[in-house]
């Protein structure tokens, strides 16, 4: 299994969005893609499994003891999501606490086919234990960004640092710059910044594009609706750069 980790210092930058565009371009590419959702707002299943009807989800398995294939379905292009579920609040908190305690890396572990299946979690926003425990067994991590002031002032303190550390500290933390928009001014500046003085650091980036959000409105991705647009075309350019830091190997 290879754990890839998407997080993001703040709520609203489309990383559940980018989660499922990622896992599809992945499966494609003809790699097995397991998606979990780690958001209690359970939207990833939105995207990947528009029309599951089973209220069965990771939160659900941790609480209730099951394994977490229990809440395994097929989604869109051949990827299988574990969607977070349906929970009451006490399912939650005994979710976190039974995760806090006992081994995560088995319960991800549980989900995979084979030594190569890219298991690509998505997070919370935000920083917390549960995304510190993820992070620590993670091979990949992700910190998706938007091209404004917000997500950048939060960049010194977030998870330490890490995408201002020297690539030989961090070597496989990346950063993805989402909905850049030539169109203004800031955002074009952030980009150019970014492509200038941290292009190592930075795995991709994806251009606003209104297709994208068409396309998550009717609970499709835009890598199987609209392949040949520009935040297709972004996505995928970042899928190919992930196949190839994934591929069994080292890195």
């Amino acid at each position: 299994m290879v754990l890839v980790v998407v997080s993001s210092p703040k709520g609203g930058v489309g990383k559940t969005t980018l989660v499922a565009n990622l896992a599809v371009a992945l499966r494609r590419r003809g790699r097995q893609v397991t998606a979990v959702d780690f958001d209690s707002q359970n939207a990833l299943r939105f995207l990947l499994a528009p029309g599951l009807d089973s209220d069965l989800g990771i939160a659900r398995c941790a609480a209730r003891g099951l394994p977490w294939d229990a809440a395994l379905v097929a989604g869109t292009d051949g990827v299988r999501l574990a969607p977070y579920g349906e929970a009451s609040t006490s399912e939650r908190l005994r979710m976190k606490d039974v995760l806090l305690s006992e081994p995560l890396s088995q319960a991800l572990a549980g989900l995979a086919r084979s030594d190569a299946e890219i298991v690509i979690v998505d997070t919370t926003p935000g920083e917390g234990r549960m995304q510190e425990r993820l992070e620590a067994l993670a091979d990949l991590k992700l910190i998706v960004l938007l091209a404004d002031a917000g997500s950048m002032a939060l960049v010194p303190a977030y998870r330490d640092g890490l995408l201002l550390r020297p690539m030989d500290e961090a070597p496989n933390t990346f950063g993805v710059l989402n909905q850049v928009d030539p169109r203004r001014r800031l955002s074009r500046d952030i980009a150019d910044f970014i492509s200038a003085h941290a292009a190592k650091r930075f795995i991709g980036v994806v251009h606003y594009d209104e297709a994208l959000a068409e396309a998550a409105a009717r609970g499709e991705t835009i890598v199987g609706t609209t392949p040949n647009s520009v935040a297709a075309a972004d996505i995928d350019t970042i899928a190919a750069r992930l196949d190839h830091l994934t591929a069994p190997g080292p890195f």
